[in-house]
């Protein structure tokens, strides 16, 4: 609805009855609040009222009602200059929690043009706010995740270049470094590409693959990887078929097997086991016998950059995508992900796929 319809239908010389203007007010989505020229309330509807939770809003002053400074002026530019104003990310604290609005604010006048009160419409960003603070904690984390390994890389590079010139054996252990750093820089850049096209609603190709075999050949592909750290790896499937991506089914139980690897001790054991809950859908599920997560943490466990132990991670060589991948994909298969864990008592990853 345009604003001069807006301020058209709230005319008060309107000869409307007080229930259909009630109703008006009612039927608009956004929160709404005029006041006259002393900055009482003419009007407002259910849904300002929800906002400001206050049942005293006819008999108070605006200041009373609203705090944020920014709105007050902004009304009284309308009714003292008759200027409009949009204030952009309001914060209000509300029963359900903090939200976000575009506050536009316009005089009200009479048909002589003399202004005899103001208009505010509160519209709802809390959303795109949220949206636009994950964009800036995703840059923020993207920088900091590439500067790491390109800082390391500088250093050693700029190391090398100096005992070249000066004539001094070059330190093998350099070489390894800018190399383990390079490749590190390599998997971060690639899992970031593949989340992208993840989120852009990229084309699945699903097909029935069969589970022992597909199942077989990801463990012998992670074999030197559990022999490494003399892990025992079990497999048990109930379920003969399962229907997905070949590709993206991979990329979850590589991800989900690497990661039982890298935080299940030396000597420990994990299991990979397919089974069918119900006739609607088919579960795998990767255990292993590790520190186990805190339930703090396991609600973000999921998150782009997230990490329970960020030393340990990087240590490892993770990006801190692998979960944010896997969860992706089990959404563009119309499935989900979850884990089951407690300190001390390791951890269990769930992913359930649709039957068909």
């Amino acid at each position: 609805m345009s604003k001069r319809n807006l301020l058209s239908r709230f005319n008060p010389f309107r000869r409307r009855d007080k229930g259909e203007q009630a109703a008006l007010m009612s039927a608009i989505s956004d929160p709404l609040l005029a006041v006259d020229i002393h900055n009482s309330p003419l009007f407002y509807n259910s849904k300002f009222n929800i906002l400001v939770d206050d049942k005293e809003i006819g008999r108070r002053r605006l200041w009373k009602v609203i705090v944020d400074h920014e709105v007050v002026q902004g009304y009284q530019a309308a009714l003292t200059q008759g200027l409009s104003t949009s204030i952009k990310a309001v914060q209000f604290h509300t029963a359900t929690g903090v939200m976000f609005f575009l506050v536009t604010i316009s005089p009200l006048r009479r048909s002589n043009g003399k202004i005899y009160g103001a208009l505010g419409v509160f519209h709802d960003v809390t959303a795109l706010k949220l949206a636009e603070q994950m964009r800036i904690d995703f840059v923020a984390n993207v920088s900091h995740e590439l500067r790491t390994p390109l800082t390391s890389i500088k250093g050693y590079t700029d190391t090398l270049m100096d005992d070249v010139s000066q004539g001094r054996a070059i330190e093998e252990k350099f070489i390894h470094a800018i190399a383990r750093n390079t490749t590190r820089l390599m998997n971060l850049v690639e899992d970031l590409l593949d989340l992208s096209s993840l989120e852009s609603d990229g084309v699945l190709q699903k097909v029935e693959i069969e589970t022992e075999e597909f199942s077989a050949r990801i463990l012998k592909q992670l074999q030197t990887t559990f022999e490494k750290k003399k892990h025992t790896v079990s497999y048990h499937a109930d379920v003969k078929m399962v229907w997905a991506d070949p590709r993206r089914l991979e990329q979850v139980l590589v991800n989900l097997l690497d990661n039982a690897c890298k935080y299940t001790p030396e000597g420990g054991k994990i299991s990979l086991q397919w089974t069918a809950q119900s006739p609607e859908s088919v579960e795998v599920r990767i255990s292993d016998n590790g520190p186990g997560i805190p339930q703090e943490h396991q609600g973000r466990l999921f998150e782009r950059f997230y990490r329970v132990d960020k030393a340990r991670s990087r240590e490892s060589g993770g990006t801190g995508l692998g979960l944010a991948i896997v969860k992706h994909i089990m959404q563009r298969h119309g499935g989900s992900v979850w884990v089951e864990s407690a300190p001390g008592s390791g951890s269990t990853f769930i992913c359930q796929f649709p039957a068909r």
